[in-house]
């Protein structure tokens, strides 16, 4: 099918093997940065942090990966540890560092244990409606994969003096699934949690919260994960998110009460360590509509990067080496290309950056083209961006070795993000919404957070939107312009704010997911180059699938028209639930062909054993026909902790959308029956319901719940929604109307916006 929309314009060119062509005029001009954020002080722990102990060890060649030391317990003291560290000779061999750490540490993960779910359920809520007998299997699967993923810390064996690089954690926690993982970390904690709501684990879900509520009451932030060494960096800041997930799915107003002030200072601290100021002149269009800000105008506003400002935990040269990854880092940091070496080509959090942003340094960050030095946006020395000579004519084809150093041209920590931004404005609404709910009044911090957010929204139109694609793009500062690298983190706009832009952009940017679903069905690459790196194609991330179908879903109520049956009429095609169908395939297959079988309904795959449990990845990777790669092997992955809550969120957003799942090039060894399986009914769940208010907590005022997904609203006629903006307050309302005859005799309730109905703060 050709496609007549206009699609962002380096993405239309790598699609159709073109060059690039030049973005258009921009949205802002002179661009200038005011002042400078705060340093952050780095962990300096004498073992897991930095010092002469450490980068020996990791330099030293003892373990294969340098994740496994820092996550050793000690066995005695630190400060013997380090007294006999330093009677070491200056020659030491692998073999004498090796019988010192044996000698002083215990083995990685001996403080994490696996612990059970109080409120385990052997019926969960999301499985209800599911008639399909593979689905069902394969979503009671990964819900009985809760219970193999659940830990809980225990240093009762550590001796007095002793210490673990793990955090505190009074409660159950899930690690990301990884090999080397050994603790919570903070992003993945958001797709945990929305797959355990749905499960109907609403105790083991809160504890999870506390844990990272808890870390705030520590570090005035949550670390990137629950180890010391993380405490120096943070990761996309989505506790406000949870939060308001938790609460939409409990009412439990007690403890959005007590996380209110905690959220609070969660931002304070990406204002003050993340951000910076800056002013520019407005472009001539501007659909928001904000009052005064006309064309030609000055604009100031607070933008948020990725990446701390350390003044220690520094290297040679100045340069931060991750202490999970330090001797990776160190010979990237010592690689030569072209003189000078790469030492004098990176900033010094440039590292640091691109774990705090959730991915690993990749093109998307690269200042493609360009071999210019400028001033380091934080007062820091000079940062050479590399010419990494990004293929126009063939991105597909493998980056050669002097391409792959991306690293060298990376500015995570000066540009703009738009994923980051997108974040930060849903928190600071729902930080408006929680004083609102809690004092029971629009109270003057409300409406400061409301402003704030509104200003963001309008910084983020401003410096990163295309009109003529309806898509966004990262900002760089340094270089005052949009990156010519699409990425599809940049997609979060239509989840965060997506009902205020206009509705012939959403429709473009619609168009556009729809446009590269069709070139991708076996789900969405986060870019279109092929660097080899994690988050670049070939390779497709679950969390990645989950905001596009968050976007997609929120373009579609917005521009798109539903028939009588709940159906989107065309040209929306439920692009949303295309994905949402996709990711799930991807999971699936993936899953089958490690070994994952349905008693009586779904034989297990090839040589696997019967009844295994198959694995979910954490990551999928496309063929090169755009479909998913089953052939992948699943040795080198766990069960993936992310895979299996964004799953079992689609499975309940989705349930009568979703089909049996397809794989490529695979067929299905189902059970035979003499008719198709019919599945037993769930029986009545026995998980207990969500905490009711205390007696002593007013009860919440009353919520608006918008229409699930794809589905009439009002089953059995029509729904009818008018949208007024009252001045006074800066709030949407609702009038509604709604009856069982079609629309006919609409009664009139008149319903105030909820807290929590995701509808925009107009000015």
């Amino acid at each position: 099918m050709r496609y007549s929309w206009n699609v962002l314009p380096a993405l239309a060119a790598v699609l159709a093997n073109v060059a690039t062509p030049a973005y258009g005029a921009e949205a802002a001009l002179d661009v200038a940065i005011v002042g400078k954020r705060l340093q952050q002080k780095g962990c300096s722990h004498p073992i897991y942090c930095d010092g002469p102990i450490l980068k020996r060890i990791q330099l030293g060649g003892v373990f294969d990966d340098d994740k496994t030391f820092v996550d050793m317990p000690t066995r005695k003291p630190v400060d013997k540890i380090v007294a006999e560290f330093n009677s070491l000779p200056a020659n030491a061999t692998k073999s004498d560092l090796t019988r010192f750490v044996n000698e002083n540490f215990y083995p990685a993960g001996s403080d994490i244990v696996e612990a059970e779910l109080e409120d385990w359920t052997e019926t969960p809520p999301f499985l209800e409606g599911v008639t399909d007998p593979v689905l069902r299997g394969y979503g009671m699967s990964i819900h009985k994969q809760w219970k193999t993923m659940a830990r809980r810390r225990d240093t009762s064996f550590l001796c007095d003096g002793c210490e673990t690089s793990l955090l505190a954690a009074d409660n159950v926690f899930f690690t990301t699934g990884a090999e080397s993982s050994r603790e919570y970390h903070y992003w993945n904690t958001y797709y945990i949690e929305i797959g355990l709501l749905k499960s109907g684990l609403f105790k083991t879900a809160k504890g999870v919260l506390q844990n990272l509520l808890d870390m705030v009451k520590a570090y005035d932030f949550v670390p990137t994960g629950g180890r010391i060494y993380y405490t120096d960096r943070s990761e996309p800041p989505l506790l406000a998110l949870m939060v308001k997930t938790y609460y939409e799915a409990t009412q439990d107003l007690a403890f959005v009460t007590e996380a209110l002030p905690l959220l609070k200072i969660e931002h304070d601290f990406w204002e003050m360590y993340r951000s910076v100021n800056v002013t520019y002149t407005r472009g001539s269009t501007d659909p928001l509509g904000k009052r005064d800000s006309g064309s030609g105008s000055k604009a100031n506003a607070k933008v948020a990067t990725y990446g701390p400002d350390l003044f220690s935990t520094v290297s040679d040269n100045g340069t931060q080496l991750r202490p999970e990854s330090y001797s990776a880092d160190y010979e990237a940091a010592k690689t030569q290309t072209t003189a000078p070496d790469l030492f004098s080509t990176l900033s010094g959090s440039d590292l640091y950056a691109a774990s705090e942003a959730g991915t690993s340094p990749g093109v998307q960050y690269a200042d493609v083209k360009t071999a210019t030095q400028g001033p380091s946006l934080f007062g820091r020395r000079s940062l050479l961006r590399r010419d990494i000579d990004i293929p126009t004519a063939n991105p597909f084809a493998a980056f050669t070795e002097p391409q792959l150093l991306v690293l060298g041209s990376t500015e995570i920590n000066s540009t703009i993000a738009v994923n980051l931004n997108s974040i930060i404005y849903q928190a600071e609404l729902i930080i408006a919404d929680f004083i609102e709910l809690v004092e029971n009044s629009t109270t003057p911090e409300c409406v400061s957070y409301r402003d704030r957010a509104a200003e963001r929204r309008q910084m983020l139109f401003d410096l990163t939107y295309d009109a003529e694609s309806g898509l966004f793009s990262d900002y760089h500062l340094a270089s005052g312009k949009k990156t010519e690298i699409w990425s599809m983190s940049s997609l979060w706009p239509y989840w965060a704010f997506g009902d205020s832009l206009p509705s012939d952009g959403a429709q473009k940017a619609l168009n556009n997911i729809d446009f590269l679903h069709g070139k991708f069905p076996g789900g969405l690459p986060n870019t279109l180059y092929n660097s080899s790196l994690p988050w670049d194609y070939p390779n497709i991330q679950p969390p990645m699938q989950h905001m596009a179908v968050r976007s997609a879903q929120n373009a579609e109520d917005y521009t798109c028209k539903k028939s009588t049956t709940g159906a989107y009429d065309a040209p929306c095609g439920g692009t949303a639930a295309k994905i949402a169908q996709s990711t799930v395939n991807s999971a699936f297959c993936n899953w089958y062909t490690t070994g994952g079988s349905i008693d009586n309904v779904l034989n297990s795959y090839g040589e696997a054993p019967a009844n295994s449990s198959g694995v979910n990845f954490g990551s999928f990777v496309l063929g090169p026909d755009g479909d998913i790669d089953t052939t992948t092997s699943g040795k080198a992955q766990g069960n993936y902790a992310w895979t299996n809550g964004i799953n079992i969120w689609l499975f309940d957003n989705y349930k009568t959308q979703l089909q049996m799942p397809s794989c490529p090039n695979i067929k299905l060894n189902l059970v035979e029956h003499t008719q198709s399986p019919s599945p037993s009914p769930l029986p009545s769940p026995t998980y207990a319901p969500p905490p009711t208010h205390p007696t002593t907590v007013p009860a919440p005022p009353t919520i608006y719940t918008p229409p699930p997904p794809l589905t009439s609203a009002y089953p059995g006629g029509k729904s009818c929604v008018r949208k007024r903006v009252c001045r006074r307050c800066h709030r949407v309302v609702k009038r509604i109307w709604a009856s069982g005859n079609g629309g006919a005799g609409c009664k009139n309730p008149y319903t105030k916006r909820g807290p929590f109905s995701n509808l925009p703060v107009r000015r």
